[in-house]
């Protein structure tokens, strides 16, 4: 039940509530949803080890930081509101990783995610080729040539076609979690035909930076088939192929047409220097340029200042780490364990061990002695397991995959992550449900993966916070590098 209705809640947040549940919306239903979904999900707790996980602090940390940052802007009655926004958002990555055991839960999730991509292509397509610039799935914006350009959209927090299009460009290769060999009917009708869709709903949001997100997610997925330059060949291909059939719509994908980013990353980096510690307030960078930061590490650290930006990169760099270990498969032999002793105790026990019983030495029939002896014997009991607490029993029910398939779906939520990740350098999105969606994945797969021992034990803490107190100050400067960059070169 409790992975039903976290599907439902999902699925409730990418259409918005009133598309899916009409009158019912003004009840604040997705709050609803989000209640019960916690409420079903609490039995999971124990065996999903969710307090073990450096993520589950990182998003506690976020918090905090998007409450200092409303603090600081002297508004307090505005810190309710941003926390309401922040919080259902973040809180789906517990309840992905809680409720998703096995390869099946994750493929429910990718399906819902896909159902609610396809539904927004198909409500939206029509208005897109009738010019219907009345419908809430389409916007109307000029181009380089002076004309009206129409792009699909999404609704709730995908109403911006660039959004749209990084959740179609990362959920592409979590697709293929449904391939199956030897299916090819099952294959056609359940990935190379969702495929299919996505890529035309890219199309028509007309985004630039899901179109580079896609070529980034070809790049790596085959980089390793056939090597990088073969597969950087094919990404060339596939953006003059974009390029020729209007892709962007008529904009030019060049450092020129990126000048109005650029000036926001300069502003962003401004309100750095004038507001390092907790930023200018969740949500609040549209109030001091234009137009929003157009860079997701930018727009963290502006709105939530470095301390917001490191909470972000302890949430991020785990993932990405737990998600890289898993699909190469090879151990460190270096690293420390956080697992709690309970699951430690069980892990030594799912081999049948011969038990040490004490027999009076009469029931012996060839012992001479009257002393008493002890013997070896197997457990005969129906499940060696039945004083293990429930919750571990259940995860011993749980499907165990080939090493391989481990390996494969990890390889593929790490591509997934790179095409997130490319376009989020060119959108302002480092609260949204996706990102938090994708990190509960990647968990479940990696709790697969230390199950059968594919993988080393997580990093520790203060490990991770090292990395994400070095990261936040080295990403900060390839954005300031990359203006000076864009300064020096002819406008």
């Amino acid at each position: 039940m409790g992975l039903f209705l976290t599907l439902l809640y999902i699925f409730t947040a990418y259409l918005a509530p009133e598309t899916l549940w009409g009158p019912l919306a003004d009840f604040h239903i997705e709050i609803v949803l989000a209640f019960l979904a916690t409420v079903a999900s609490l039995g999971g707790l124990q065996r999903s080890r969710i307090f073990t996980i450096p993520q589950s602090y990182a998003l506690g940390g976020m918090t905090v930081a998007v409450f200092c940052s409303m603090v600081m802007t002297g508004w307090l009655g505005s810190i309710p509101a941003a926390l309401f926004n922040f919080i259902p958002n973040a809180f789906t990555f517990f309840l992905v990783a809680i409720n998703c055991r096995t390869r099946k839960h994750l493929q429910f999730v990718v399906a819902t995610l896909v159902a609610a991509c396809i539904f927004t292509i198909a409500r939206g397509a029509p208005a897109v080729h009738a010019g219907n610039i009345y419908s809430p799935y389409v916007i109307a914006q000029g181009n380089d040539e002076g004309q009206y350009l129409i792009r699909l959209r999404g609704l709730a927090f995908i109403n911006d076609p660039n959004d749209f299009a990084q959740l179609m460009a990362s959920l592409i290769p979590c697709l293929f979690f449904l391939w199956r060999k030897g299916s090819g009917l099952r294959n056609l009708f359940l990935v190379l035909l969702p495929t299919a869709i996505l890529i035309y709903g890219m199309f028509l949001t007309h985004s630039r930076g899901g179109m580079v997100a896609l070529l980034a997610v070809v790049l790596f997925a085959f980089r390793k088939k056939i090597g990088t330059i073969p597969a950087a060949i094919i990404a060339a291909a596939l953006f003059s192929a974009g390029s020729l059939v209007g892709w962007t719509g008529g904009r030019d994908v060049s450092v020129g047409s990126g000048a109005d980013r650029m000036e926001a990353w300069s502003t962003g980096l401004e309100l750095i220097k004038t507001h390092p510690l907790f930023g200018v307030g969740y949500q609040r960078f549209g109030e001091y340029f234009i137009i929003t930061a157009h860079n997701t590490v930018v727009v963290c650290a502006a709105e939530l200042g470095m301390f917001g930006l490191f909470w972000w990169l302890m949430f991020i760099l785990p993932t990405l780490r737990d998600a890289s270990v898993s699909a190469s498969g090879k151990k460190e032999e270096t690293a420390e364990s956080d697992e709690p002793l309970p699951y430690m105790a069980y892990a030594a026990r799912r081999e049948p061990v011969p038990e040490l019983r004490w027999q009076p030495a009469g029931h012996l029939a060839d012992t001479r002695s009257t002393a008493a002896s002890f013997s070896p014997r197997h457990d005969t009991r129906e499940s060696a397991a039945d004083d293990i607490p429930l919750y571990l029993q259940n995860e011993q029910q749980d499907e165990k995959l080939p090493p391989e398939e481990i390996q494969r779906i990890a390889g593929l939520m790490l591509v997934s992550l790179v095409g997130y990740f490319v376009a989020g350098w060119f959108l302002s999105r480092a609260y949204v449900m996706t990102l938090f969606i994708y990190g509960g994945m990647v968990q479940a797969i990696y709790r697969m993966a230390l199950d059968q021992d594919l993988a080393p034990p997580r990093l520790k803490f203060f490990q991770i916070a090292r990395y994400a107190a070095i990261w936040s100050v080295v990403l900060i400067l390839i954005v300031y590098i990359m203006l000076r960059i864009q300064h020096m070169l002819p406008h």
